[in-house]
């Protein structure tokens, strides 16, 4: 579990860019103290921990081959799935169990259900393998995925998790939703510019970053 921090420096990656890091353990590399210090060995990078970056260095990090990377908050997550694997711009979110255990394991399927897809953790910024390790987006300005049929797509309408998607398309998002319990709880932000069906388009965070410290 990540320290006390709310935020580090992004002082240690595996990869160049930060949405290339998909680490096969925690870390990546474990970094070991020198034969007889008495310290454990210990990771950099936990997970838990978060990264403030502004627009200039969130470029400067990113692989614009898989996707441009904005200003905003970032964190160091496990990734796991049954069904939806994690996909850029696909929405990540918390197994019950892990807002309650001191892990961040992110799952690709829709948590709780399909029908209530509201325990949202934040947005996929690469395609993590399966067990392994790396960034996901929790504020910001963030690249998201939308689904196949949007409720009326407008820039500048809510954007929230699409509502009973069908088992090929869970953990996308829907556009102008009608509001409703469930549509507010499973509220990302708003869309910036014309979100299109089956398509990644930039949305504003505008849901607390800060529900699972």
């Amino acid at each position: 579990m990540a320290g006390g921090m709310l935020t580090k420096q992004a002082d240690f990656l595996t990869a160049k860019f930060l949405n290339d890091v998909n680490d096969a353990a925690a870390g990546g590399v474990i970094v070991s103290v020198p034969s007889g210090a008495p310290s454990p060995a210990v990771s950099q990078t936990i997970p838990g921990d978060r990264i403030v970056l502004d627009d200039a260095t969130a470029l400067a990090l990113s692989d614009t081959t898989i996707g441009t990377l904005y200003g905003g908050i970032y964190m160091y997550v496990g990734a796991t799935w049954t069904t939806q694997a994690a996909r850029l711009g696909g929405i990540a979110f918390w197994l019950a169990a892990n807002l309650t255990n001191g892990t961040y394991t992110v799952n690709g399927d829709a948590q709780p259900t399909t029908a209530i897809p509201t325990y949202i953790a934040g947005i996929f910024i690469n395609t993590l393998t399966k067990g392994n390790f790396g960034w996901i987006q929790i504020a910001g300005l963030a690249t998201v995925l939308f689904d196949g049929a949007l409720t009326a797509a407008a820039a500048g309408n809510w954007v929230s998790a699409k509502v009973s998607a069908s088992a090929g398309t869970a953990s996308t998002a829907d556009n102008g939703a009608v509001a409703g319990v469930v549509t507010l709880a499973a509220m990302l932000g708003v869309a910036v510019g014309l979100p299109a069906t089956s398509a990644a388009s930039t949305v504003l965070i505008t849901r607390s970053p800060f529900g699972r410290v």
